[in-house]
C-alpha cells in the first residue's frame, strides 16, 4: 500500500509530462497551468493567503524577543499583512529601549521607509525611534534642538531625528522652524540634514522650503534631495506632493534654470501628478491649465 501511494502521484506526473511534450511545445503551457507553475509577472495581485495576522502567529510573536518580535512583525506589515501595524502600535513602549540597530531590522525599516504606503513608512518612523531609545515627548524634542547646532558628527541624527519627532506629532511647528533655521546654513552638512528633517516631517509648510532648494541651493546634491522629497521620498502625502506643481511649472518656464535641475524638475511633475508629458515647460501648462476644476 505504502509503494502504490508513491507510484499513482509518479504515474500522474509523468502522464503530464508526456502530453507536455506533445503538440510541439503547446502542451507545456497547458501542463504547466494545470499544476500551478505559469502564473504570469504582470497583472493584479493573486491573493496566497488570507493576508492577516492569524492566532499562531500571534502565539509565536509572544514567544518572542521584542527584537524579533518588531522584525517579524515589520515584515509583515511590509507585506500587507492586516493587523500588524495594529500590533506594533500595542508593542512599542514595550520595545523602547529593548532593541537595537541589526542588519535584519536597519534592510526592514529602510524598506518600509521606501513603502508606497505612508501607514507603513510611519512604521519605519516609529521603529527608528524604538531603535534610538527616543521617547516622543516635549522634552526629547527640547534637547535635539538645543544641541541641533553643535558639530560634533551627530547633527544629521539630530535634525532627523527631529523631524521624524515632529511627524508624529511632537512639537511640529518648533521641528519646522529649527529645520528651517538650517535650511539655509552655510555648511552643506547641516543643509542636508535640515532638507532630510524636513522630509521626514512631512507636513504642508515643508513643500516651499524645499522647492525653495530645488531652485536655488548651490549644492546639486541638495537640489537632488529636495526634489527626491517633493516626489516621492519623505512623509508628505501624494495630495500634499501635487500643491508642489504650480510652482514646479513654473521652475520648468524659467529660462536661466540650468539642465539638470530642470530635469529633476520634469521627473518630479512626472512623479506627483502620474503624466507621461514630455521635458516640455508648454506641454506641462497646457496639461495644467486642462485640468478639471480642484
Amino acid at each position: 500500500m505504502p509503494r502504490l501511494r508513491v507510484i499513482v502521484p509518479l504515474l500522474t506526473i509523468s502522464g503530464v509530462l508526456a502530453w507536455a511534450l506533445s503538440d510541439d511545445g503547446q502542451g507545456i503551457r497547458r501542463a504547466a497551468s494545470s499544476l500551478g507553475l505559469l502564473l504570469q509577472f504582470a497583472g493584479p495581485p493573486i491573493p496566497a493567503s488570507s493576508a492577516a495576522l492569524s492566532e499562531h502567529d500571534l502565539e509565536e510573536l509572544n514567544a518572542m524577543s521584542p527584537q524579533d518580535q518588531a522584525t517579524r512583525l515589520l515584515e509583515k506589515a511590509i507585506n500587507n499583512y492586516r493587523g500588524a501595524g495594529t500590533e506594533i502600535a500595542k508593542r512599542l513602549d514595550s520595545w523602547t529601549g529593548a532593541i537595537h540597530p541589526t542588519p535584519e531590522l536597519e534592510r526592514l525599516t529602510n524598506t518600509a521607509y521606501f513603502s508606497s504606503d505612508l501607514r507603513v513608512r510611519t512604521l519605519a518612523l516609529e521603529l527608528w525611534l524604538v531603535r534610538d531609545n527616543i521617547r516622543k515627548s516635549p522634552e526629547a524634542a527640547d534637547e535635539l534642538i538645543r544641541d541641533a547646532g553643535l558639530t560634533d558628527g551627530r547633527q544629521y541624527f539630530r535634525l532627523s531625528t527631529l523631524g521624524i519627532l515632529g511627524n508624529r506629532g511632537v512639537e511640529p511647528d518648533r521641528v519646522f522652524n529649527t529645520l528651517l533655521s538650517f535650511v539655509h546654513d552655510s555648511a552643506g552638512g547641516a543643509r542636508n540634514a535640515a532638507i532630510n528633517g524636513l522630509g521626514l516631517l512631512g507636513t504642508e509648510n515643508t513643500i516651499t522650503p524645499l522647492l525653495e532648494v530645488l531652485r536655488w541651493d548651490s549644492s546639486f546634491d541638495l537640489r537632488e534631495r529636495a526634489a527626491c522629497n517633493l516626489a516621492d521620498s519623505g512623509m508628505l502625502s501624494r495630495g500634499l506632493r501635487q500643491k508642489a506643481v504650480p510652482e514646479l511649472i513654473r521652475f520648468a518656464q524659467d529660462e536661466t534654470l540650468d539642465a539638470t535641475t530642470r530635469k529633476w524638475v520634469f521627473q518630479a511633475l512626472r512623479e506627483i501628478a502620474q503624466q507621461n508629458l514630455p521635458d516640455d515647460a508648454s506641454a506641462w501648462v497646457r496639461w495644467y491649465r486642462s485640468r478639471p476644476a480642484q
